[in-house]
């Protein structure tokens, strides 16, 4: 059976009369709308009616005026010339014989043959409709006819009030009416004495502009419907005051009914917390009492509802004395129950109960405190997913675990493992498992007693973690470090120091300093006096602790705070000495450059001397000369057979030998200045191509005084890119650089007993995107492995002692990459020759 409701069917009355109101004011507009508007459409078609009417009997008389007939329909027509004399009259004559003073004539007296006037005489005069006049131009006169009013309509209207106008607004024509003169207008509406008039307006153009009105009485029509919309009110108001009682009545029913609502409501209304059974019965008990059945039930408007509150109230009382009994039975069982919980809740450690399949019959309030969970969350759901983390697989270390527990308790009294708290955080818990048994000696439940472990396990972490930074720390070290105690054994050391012992790794904790490193036997007093003194040793430089040609500084700390022992750190010093050395090495090269020069300055003097001498030699025998020519002639001679006397002793060929001498040589002197000048390290935009020439033209001018090659004899290929990008460089250093590899090379493939082929020399300078790429390549004996990999490495050679200094290549790696940012690199295998690229970046980059 469908469920309605009293509110619902109350506003579904209301919503119908609204509906019935709307529908009833919506059809008497509509009803008014279409009733004016019939009256309105009616009115005007009597209007074009009249106002044909008027058309065609005006028409009508226009004919009777001009034709020559005897019956003149009651008019009078006069026939007047264009000036205004009168000519004839028609049905009796007058005694006027001009009217061209008349101001009806001087209206009409510039009036076209054909047009016509339909005036009143009197223009001023508005009161009556008295002599009104028809004047028509013919072709060579006027006629002129006084019409009376009634001659204007063919009938007389009937039950229609009508008004016609000329174009002055002169009435010419109106029916007989008392009430609508003086009438109040609304629009097209008229009020006058009670009658109510509808009007409508026409226009005629012709007989010079006519204005017909046309009024309708709906008086009885008007009040019919005004009776009517009364009366229908009426009874609408009637009906509408019915229906508002019975939607009281329903509403005071309705009261009644959230009454008796709100009341079981009130008594069956749960606790805003959670109650234990005994407190619900006695919190429903107590609601049942408060409530006073009999003034609930005098408020109900309806007998019955009263008697339904009645048999509520028995009902109730019934129910009441039913709680009653079982609240005692319960109060007896939870003091029974308060003894034992009061032991295991009071306790400060975690006590639950879990039976065979995992799942929780039993957690106290400690428990609920340190896990977050409440009672509800855990009785009856599993430990895994709550305390144990669950995996899809259920094969964790602690799912397994919790399954053996359940199944053999007996075999872990204890276990310490990870748990998870509701906020998701780890906590340690220490765990003492015991089982339960029922009376069949069957295994039940499991009681676990838990212990907060969580603070001891983190800082053993952290200990364990800190211990190991500190081991990661000093074994990233790259210096060796060994503590040591009081006894010279050994307590701490790094992954460096573990590579320099001399016995197994396992072995080095707890021996003496001297049984690993035997090395470290000579420092031994050096140690003792720095832990007795508690000053740091220093400033101990050895060498050949890690290899034949390593050096090393020692450096012992001594502990303190208490504590007795040291440190003893080893660091490489391998490399610093080398720098040491190459710096000395760079001095010495530094004063070899600046006596180059020196020398290089000497040399230039007296070569500056002698070709000047030539050329003044030169200039002497010059036949073009006059002072030449009159030197000769005083000599007894002429300069010609000087001349040829020189050419036949070779000695003007002598002359030039010396001059070409002379000028190389001033170029050797231009390169050894060039080369030997200090850069400023300021960079420009150079081109390699023309560094690279000047470079190879040093190096083929270059003197060895031993004679071992020639670089004359070498073949040198050049081949350059043409768009040649230029590239940021100090010039004097990129020569440096190129004149080390073209020398290397070239002595290189002289010094090579096989060398069966023509020595070649192949430069290639090409842009490379953004960089330009410099190789320099050979077809000598080219280097193994071992020999590329420490090529670039200072103070290593190949060469015999005396021979070079193993600074050349070391120096111009570090001019390429760190003073131009640009990259050095060497391939090479034994017998096929080496190749060094250089690659720069360029002004763009």
């Amino acid at each position: 059976m469908k469920i309605r409701s009293i509110h619902r069917l109350n506003n579904r009355i209301r919503n119908y009369l609204c509906l019935f109101l709307t529908i009833f004011i919506a059809s008497s507009l509509c009803s008014t709308i279409l009733f004016f508007w019939s009256i309105s459409n009616e009115v005007d078609n009597k209007a074009s009616t009249w106002a044909n009417y008027l058309v065609e009997r005006i028409s009508f008389l226009e004919t009777v005026v001009t034709s020559r007939a005897t019956f003149d329909h009651g008019l009078s027509i006069l026939r007047v010339t264009p000036d205004g004399e009168v000519v004839n009259t028609r049905p009796f004559p007058i005694e006027i014989k001009s009217i061209a003073k008349a101001p009806i004539f001087q209206r009409v007296k510039d009036f076209q043959p054909g047009q016509s006037l339909l005036i009143r005489q009197a223009e001023g005069d508005k009161s009556g409709c008295e002599d009104i006049y028809l004047i028509q131009r013919l072709d060579h006169s006027f006629a002129i006819a006084k019409v009376p009013s009634e001659s204007l309509l063919p009938v007389s209207p009937n039950k229609t009030e009508l008004y016609i106008r000329d174009n002055n607004g002169n009435c010419l024509y109106h029916s007989e009416n008392n009430y609508f003169p003086g009438a109040y207008q609304v629009g097209r509406m008229f009020f006058s004495h009670f009658h109510v008039f509808s009007s409508a307006k026409t226009e005629v153009t012709d007989f010079g502009g006519l204005s017909i009105t046309v009024a309708k009485d709906i008086s009885t029509e008007f009040y019919a419907g005004i009776f009517l919309i009364l009366f229908t009110a009426i009874c609408l108001a009637i009906l509408t005051k019915r229906s508002a009682f019975l939607t009281w009545d329903l509403e005071k029913n309705e009261q009644d009914f959230i009454r008796i609502n709100k009341l079981l409501k009130r008594v069956a209304a749960e606790p805003n917390i959670k109650l234990t059974h005994l407190s619900a019965i006695e919190h429903s008990a107590q609601r049942i009492r408060e409530v006073d059945w009999d003034t609930e039930a005098r408020k109900m408007a309806f007998i019955e509802n009263r008697n339904y509150i009645t048999a509520t109230a028995f009902f109730s009382g019934k129910i009441l004395r039913l709680l009653d009994e079982v609240s005692a039975h319960s109060q007896m069982l939870a003091h029974s129950r308060h003894e034992y919980r009061e032991l295991v809740q009071t306790a400060r450690s975690i006590i639950l109960r879990i039976d065979r399949a995992g799942k929780c019959t039993f957690f106290n309030e400690y428990a609920q405190l340190f896990f977050g969970y409440s009672e509800e969350e855990m009785i009856g759901n599993s430990v895994i997913g709550t305390l144990i983390p669950k995996t899809e697989q259920g094969e964790s270390e602690l799912e397994k675990l919790l399954y053996a527990v359940t199944v053999t308790p007996e075999d872990f009294p204890s276990n310490t493992n990870q748990n998870t708290r509701k906020d998701g955080s780890s906590v340690w818990v220490y765990w003492t498992n015991s089982p339960i048994f029922n009376e069949e000696g069957e295994l039940t439940e499991i009681l676990c007693v838990g212990t907060d472990i969580t603070k001891r396990k983190k800082v053993e972490t952290e200990l364990h973690e800190t211990r190991n930074y500190i081991r990661n720390i000093i074994d990233s070290m790259p210096s060796v470090i060994i503590g040591v105690d009081s006894q010279s054994r050994i307590t701490q050391f790094n992954t460096a120091a573990q590579r320099m012992a001399v016995i197994p790794a396992d072995k080095i904790e707890g021996a003496e300093v001297e049984e690993a490193f035997p090395s470290l036997n000579k420092y031994a007093y050096s140690i003792a006096q720095a832990i007795e003194s508690g000053t740091p040793e220093t400033d101990i430089r050895t060498q050949g602790l890690t290899g034949p040609n390593s050096h090393q500084d020692i450096i012992i700390y001594p502990l303190n705070k208490g504590m007795k022992g040291a440190v003893i750190r080893i660091d490489d010093a391998t490399e610093r000495v080398q720098i040491d050395e190459m710096m000395i090495q760079t001095e010495k090269m530094m004063s070899i450059g600046g006596l180059a020069a020196g020398m290089a300055h000497e040399i230039n003097n007296p070569l500056g001397g002698i070709l000047q001498g030539i050329q003044n030699i030169v200039r002497r025998i010059s036949p073009e000369l006059p002072a030449n020519l009159k030197a000769a002639e005083k000599a007894g001679c002429s300069i010609d057979s000087i001349i040829t006397y020189m050419e036949d002793r070779k000695i003007i060929k002598t002359l030039n030998g010396i001059t070409d001498s002379g000028v190389r040589a001033a170029s050797i002197v231009s390169g050894m200045l060039d080369f030997s000048r200090k850069s400023d390290s300021r960079k420009a935009p150079g081109d390699l191509r023309q560094i690279m020439d000047k470079a190879s033209t040093l190096a083929a001018q270059d003197y060895n005084p031993q004679k071992k090659y020639d670089f004359k004899k070498i073949t040198v290929h050049k081949d350059y890119d043409e768009n040649l990008k230029q590239t940021p460089c100090t010039s004097t250093e990129i020569e440096q650089v190129f004149l080390n590899l073209l020398r290397n090379s070239a002595q290189a493939m002289i010094d090579w007993p096989e060398m069966d082929e023509q020595p070649v020399i192949s430069i290639k300078i090409r842009n490379v995107r953004d960089m330009v790429k410099c190789t320099v390549s050979d077809n000598g004996p080219g280097m193994d492995e071992a020999t590329r990999k420490r090529v670039f490495e200072p103070f290593y050679t190949t060469k015999a002692p005396g021979s070079g200094t193993g600074l050349g290549l070391s120096v111009s790696y570090f001019i390429i990459t760190q003073n131009h940012q640009g990259t050095f690199h060497v391939d090479s295998s034994p017998g096929k020759g080496t190749k060094f690229t250089i690659q720069l970046p360029t002004v763009q980059n």
